[in-house]
């Protein structure tokens, strides 16, 4: 296989499965009648409360106006709130609300039911994905690029 080729191939086998996971979460926020986005920031909020909502469109990686047009969403669904923060009483963070809370782990339960089969696969080979995982980030990192 030539260099062209393998680069190419490389790419595509990541987009393909990228596209597998995507398909799955959209099906499986679609099943609980939010969205991935909403679904994705309940996930955030979960496992760091006290997000302002600057902070968790840093984390998001997505536009503010799209993460603030969710987070209204979400307040108004119940799933969210918005409350002062306790060391900086100017400042609003974000909070799961009791039925925020089981929306997430009911969402947590369902998304590791839907991947199941991938328990699958040997634990020596997982390792070997994840090395290999990294082995792509270091080809592909480029000075002054942020490391995820």
């Amino acid at each position: 296989m030539d260099k062209h080729e393998k680069i190419t191939k490389i790419i595509y086998s990541f987009r393909e499965v990228n596209n597998f996971f995507y398909k799955q979460m959209w099906h499986h926020a679609n099943e609980m009648g939010v969205t991935v986005v909403q679904l994705q920031i309940l996930k955030l909020l979960s496992q760091e409360p006290n997000l302002s909502l600057q902070e968790l469109t840093g984390k998001m990686n997505i536009s503010k106006s799209t993460v603030s047009s969710t987070v209204d969403r979400l307040v108004k669904a119940s799933y969210i709130e918005r409350e002062q923060s306790l060391t900086d009483r100017r400042s609003i963070v974000l909070n799961l609300t009791v039925l925020g809370k089981k929306k997430e782990i009911e969402g947590n339960q369902l998304f590791q039911k839907r991947l199941k089969d991938l328990n699958d696969i040997s634990d020596e080979d997982t390792e070997k994905l994840l090395e290999l995982h990294q082995l792509v980030k270091e080809k592909i990192n480029v000075n002054g690029d942020e490391q995820n």
